[in-house]
């Protein structure tokens, strides 16, 4: 008896630990089939360079602020608007700013 309740306990805790690590994960299919990052970097990058940058950002916000529903999912602080951290946690990467000295 003690032994089963040992396995039990042990698989709870597994689980107990699992479970949060999978939910935090990004770029997967999520629920109702949404895109996850590896497919918007995939339909936004039309140079194919692996990255999200330039005219491609321009037209990942344009679409984000027409409200696509693929895209809300990116909005991680849930503000209304992407972020350069958002748009690169899709594995592309925000064109840089250039400084005027």
């Amino acid at each position: 008896m003690k032994r089963i309740l040992s396995i039990l306990t042990i698989a709870a805790l597994s689980l107990a630990f699992a479970l949060p690590a999978q939910a935090g994960k990004v770029g997967k299919v999520g629920k109702a089939g949404k895109k996850g990052g590896a497919d918007i970097l995939a339909s936004y990058d039309k140079d194919a360079n692996g990255k999200i940058d330039g005219t491609e950002v321009d037209a990942l916000k344009k679409d984000f602020a027409a409200g696509k529903p693929e895209l809300k999912a990116l909005d991680t602080n849930n503000d209304g608007s992407l972020s350069d951290e958002e748009i690169a946690a899709t594995g592309g990467k925000q064109k840089k700013k250039k400084k005027n000295k």
